[in-house]
């Protein structure tokens, strides 16, 4: 079983992954066989696809800032919830996420699954004003 140093570093690097845009440090992060949904009802996918996805659509100068600390478990999961903020369009948007994870014994994310509805993305002024 992962440690809490191990869960809680894993979900802190995927955070400055993504705010790297760097897609080879958060694969690395994924287990072979890993699964994420993105938001969750959308679909599972295997990681190493839907990864590159998913970081590769980001607009320059998005960021991902935690909103509370990460959540660990004495078990195999954690969660954190952060707020995205980023452009669609030239508009400003902003997404309010809580994304949750599985672990294998060795500390890799084996699935990811995000929270967020209609109800947590602003947009253009509304955006702006958070």
């Amino acid at each position: 079983m992962p440690t809490e140093k191990q869960l809680h570093d894993a979900m802190q690097g995927y955070l400055d992954a993504l705010n790297n845009a760097d897609v080879a440090a958060i694969t690395a992060l994924f287990a072979d066989g890993a699964t994420i949904e993105d938001p969750v009802g959308t679909g599972v996918h295997p990681a190493a696809e839907g990864l590159a996805r998913l970081v590769g659509a980001l607009p320059a100068g998005s960021s991902f800032t935690l909103d509370t600390p990460i959540r660990t478990s004495h078990g195999n999961g954690a969660a954190m919830a952060f707020t995205v903020r980023t452009q669609v369009d030239g508009a400003p948007m902003v997404i309010h996420s809580i994304d949750v994870m599985q672990f294998d014994d060795n500390g890799l994310i084996t699935e990811m699954r995000a929270y967020y509805g209609s109800s947590n993305l602003k947009s253009g002024s509304a955006a702006v004003k958070l």
